[in-house]
């Protein structure tokens, strides 16, 4: 920390910088995580957001919010959706590389499920994403849209259920575009190319071009990127096997390995005193390597894409804007690694690759009727993903992968005479997921300057997701010849014959709906100084979901030779796959489900003649319930009740001060808060409740927090800027308890309770016109944990037994799996320094000069632990031309 503490200090440093400018020094470009523009007197200017559903200053409004604007996102640096997460202290993100992440404000996290679970079990967001007024989100499946060419983003902390609705709870993140200019002809390029040590080369390229094709009347905006982002992830040489070892005759030592194959050594030896394997032989397990896709940095991503914007000024109080942006994200290999194979390093056995397309159209109309303004907002997102990934690991920890890899007779204790082999553990899963939403809103705005105002809005959104996941791990090897066909009684999205190797699948088709009246009044109390704002937002949720899941239990393998060792098809081998689960039938009476309520919000403000302010807000956020696919094993009463799970909620209590001095060279805000999160939605997969991920409404919590942010201009050429934030939160009750959670007290998932950023840049102008500046930032995350389900430790169910000397109970665990994992704190720092002149720019950039390992997000899937991180040091060059 010294070392980039000491790195930054020179960087703000008026030294730094030794020549004298002979003429008046110009503003300097946008830098800061709060990234006020400034003046040419010397002083901040706020950016003009419209959180409140005004165009408004944003350091004029009771609301803790933080906005860059594009200049800001193009010096940070910012390419994707973790790097505007890395800006912003009091956002997180549980990533699992490009297009495939969760975010969260102000601590309110508890984890998401793995990307194969993501559209059929995954919750809805807590924090709401937009792209202008067009909602973006998806259960783990963001738009990782794109950052160029954008006028701001605004990130708004704190639930935002009365005018953003559903899933907003968190608080939402706002990309919004840059609109067509209608009186002058313009356009742009930035190119960039990269280094990153021990790794692959990036390169990218943007542009845009304005072009008013009736001035004053209508314009086009164009803008097209290309990103190729460069792997540093190394797939290296490795051998894997179903694991187990027996311990036979080791005194004080149990078997391990896959939770099956250890149940069935135990099971061998219950009624035989001090068990020393009699009764149980171990299977042969062969073994799989992945030469065939050994690779260094082959985690590479590319973003392409373009954007179109049509403004039409019908007169001057109506006007009609329409954009259309459509981008591809492409990917292969992970984006986590495996610490225990090495620094950046993991062993994979088969493909792994994703792509992730978007559309995303909108219409706005504005205008005026009398007094007030009107906007009708529209839009309509068409998401499809599709990604396949390696899951050989799934051995580990899969209590019926035996079933599949291995002969019948490692599975069953009655068919010694079936064969005693577990086969290459092989596997994959194949993810199609499309998402299709509808959204349209009519809002009416009276005028800012009256004494009594408000706003009122209709709101109206259809998401449609359509999941198909199938699991391919079934072994031919091991009796799996059969193709099959999804059972004709079932409304599927496909009927055809499916490969021999796929061995489950859901077939899912979630409904949301949401109807929604909102309005605020604000009314001057005494003007210009006092003002009470009180708003709500009737809603009402409509959530479905249908299809099934099917697997291949009963009557799926083929007749077994045991001269041979091969299997040969029966006389009326099955056509179809089993019924696991039809939602018809677990969710009858359940789906679709009904929400309605009433979403206040409250708040009292003072401003100062200095342009200063203090505020007191009440305000309420919530996201709606959803189902499981079949929860439990068994059909007990606490089984049935796992079929769904409820809306959850949270109640935030804050006051805040947003301070102006030195002239306004100087803002100060922040914010503090009391957070009461109820029927905390998590999703699980303890295979002691059911061998599928459920979600459930599992705990309570409490969030008490402090946030802020500060920009100063201490001189013409110098601006620095920070923000940070502390979030003390903690688990107070648990609604489900089962065994896997953490203990109360523990603090939620995802939630440091400290981070802080600090960014400066010194840019001054020369006689001869040219502009060269220094920019530094240092960003600290302290520790934290990676989920709250404590452990998903496969228990021992059956008689006492004692192997080697050691007594099992019933219940006891058998196979432990951690998997709340402490992620370290750690510090980042990037720099970058270069020349501007008239309309182009040329820069040198450092990004995580240290070369950090963070712990962005830590995971125990398949049995493996792995870490997600940040790209290692990466020095590159960059220019733009602006005409």
């Amino acid at each position: 920390m010294s070392a980039a503490a000491g790195v930054l200090a020179f960087a703000l440093s008026p030294s730094a910088w030794a020549q004298e400018a002979a003429s008046a020094p110009v503003a300097p470009a946008t830098p800061a995580s709060v990234a006020p523009a400034t003046t040419d007197n010397g002083g901040l200017t706020d950016i003009v957001v419209t959180a409140t559903r005004r165009s408004e200053a944003a350091n004029k409004i009771p609301l803790a919010i933080r906005a860059l604007g594009g200049e800001a996102l193009r010096d940070l640096h910012v390419s994707n959706l973790e790097d505007l997460v890395a800006q912003m202290s009091n956002v997180r993100s549980a990533s699992r590389g490009p297009g495939v992440s969760s975010i969260y404000i102000r601590g309110l996290s508890s984890d998401t499920p793995g990307a194969q679970f993501m559209g059929t079990v995954g919750v809805q967001p807590n924090v709401a994403l937009y792209l202008n007024d067009a909602p973006s989100s998806m259960p783990g499946r963001n738009l990782d849209i794109y950052p160029v060419d954008l006028n701001r983003v605004e990130v708004l902390a704190g639930p935002q259920g009365t005018l953003f609705g559903a899933s907003s709870m968190g608080g939402a993140i706002r990309y919004i575009t840059s609109k067509p200019d209608l009186t002058r002809w313009g356009g742009g390029i930035n190119g960039s190319v990269s280094a990153t040590y021990s790794a692959a080369m990036s390169g990218e390229v943007d542009g845009y071009i304005n072009i008013p094709i009736v001035k004053d009347k209508l314009a086009l905006r164009v803008t097209g990127y290309f990103d190729h982002q460069g792997g540093y992830i190394d797939n290296v040489y490795g051998e894997y096997q179903m694991p187990f070892d027996g311990h036979v005759g080791e005194a004080g030592q149990l078997p391990t390995g896959n939770p099956l194959l250890v149940s069935r050594a135990l099971a061998s030896c219950v009624g035989v005193t001090n068990c020393t394997g009699s009764g149980y032989t171990p299977p042969i397990r062969q073994k799989i390597n992945n030469a065939a896709y050994v690779k260094n940095n082959y985690n590479d991503a590319e973003y392409k894409g373009f954007r179109a914007a049509l403004t039409y000024q019908i007169d001057p109080d109506w006007s009609i804007d329409v954009m259309h942006m459509r981008q591809k994200l492409t990917s292969d290999g992970v984006f986590d690694y495996q610490p225990d194979i090495g620094d950046l390093k993991v062993h994979k056995f088969g493909p792994n690759t994703l792509k992730d397309n978007f559309d995303v159209t909108t219409l706005n109309i504005n205008g005026r009727i009398g007094a007030l303004t009107v906007l009708y907002a529209g839009s309509y997102v068409h998401h499809e993903a599709q990604q396949t990934a390696d899951y050989s690991g799934y051995s580990n920890v899969g209590l019926y992968l035996p079933y599949y890899e291995c002969d019948a007779g490692v599975y069953y204790n009655s068919m010694s005479n079936a064969g005693n082999t577990c086969y290459t553990p092989g596997k994959s899963y194949r993810i199609k997921s499309v998402n299709k939403r509808l959204t349209n809103e009519l809002r009416i705005v009276s005028p800012a300057d009256k004494r009594i105002r408000g706003t009122l809005g209709v709101f109206y959104d259809v998401n449609k997701l359509r999941d198909n996941t199938d699991w391919l791990y079934s072994q031919v090897a091991a009796g799996y010849i059969y193709p099959r066909s999804v059972n004709p009684s079932l409304s599927a999205n496909d009927y055809g014959v499916k490969p021999t190797e796929v061995t489950f699948f859901n077939d899912t088709y979630r409904l949301d709906k949401q109807f929604a009246v909102y309005g605020e009044v604000s009314i001057d109390i005494i003007p210009h100084h006092l003002t009470l704002t009180g708003g709500a937002r009737y809603y009402r949720e409509t959530a479905s979901m249908t299809g099934s899941s099917d697997g291949s239990f009963g009557g799926a393998r083929g007749v077994y030779d045991p001269a041979t060792g091969t299997y040969s098809a029966a006389a009326n081998p099955p056509a179809y796959y089993n019924i696991s689960a039809d939602f018809s039938q677990t969710l009858a009476g359940l789906s679709p489900a009904h929400y309605n309520g009433v979403i206040p919000k409250a708040n009292l403000t003072y401003k100062f003649d200095s342009g200063s302010l203090i505020y007191a807000t009440y305000s309420e956020g919530f996201r709606p319930g959803g189902f499981n696919r079949r929860p439990c094993r068994t059909n007990t009463p606490e089984c049935v009740s796992l079929r769904y799970y409820r809306p959850d909620h949270v109640n935030n209590y804050e006051v805040g001060w947003k301070l102006s001095a030195l002239n306004h060279r100087l803002q100060f805000n922040v914010a503090a808060y009391i957070i009461r999160w109820t029927n905390v939605q998590m999703s699980v997969f303890d295979q002691n409740i059911s061998n599928q991920t459920f979600t459930n409404n599992l705990l309570n919590a409490r969030i008490h927090g402090i946030e802020g942010d500060l920009a100063w201009r201490a001189t013409r050429e110098l601006t620095v800027n920070s923000s940070f934030s502390y979030n003390d939160s903690k688990v107070t009750d648990y609604v489900l308890p089962i065994s896997a959670l953490v203990p109360l007290g523990s603090p939620l998932a995802m939630s440091p309770k400290f981070q802080f950023s600090v960014t400066g840049r010194y840019q001054r102008e020369l006689a001869n016109g040219f502009k060269p500046f220094i920019q530094a930032s240092v960003r600290h995350v302290s520790s934290s944990i990676s989920s709250d389900v404590a452990n998903t430790s496969i228990r021992w169910t059956g008689s006492t037994v004692t192997y080697n000397g050691v007594t099992v109970n019933n219940g006891d665990p058998i196979s432990p799996q951690i998997t709340s994992l402490r992620q370290g704190g750690y510090e980042m720092l990037d720099i970058s320094l270069g020349v501007s002149r008239d309309k182009w720019t040329l820069e040198v950039y450092g990004k995580n000069l240290t070369n950090a390992r963070p712990e962005l997000f830590r995971s125990l899937t398949e049995g493996e632990y792995r870490t997600t991180t940040a790209r290692p040091l990466t020095v590159g060059l960059r220019g733009s031309y602006n005409f």
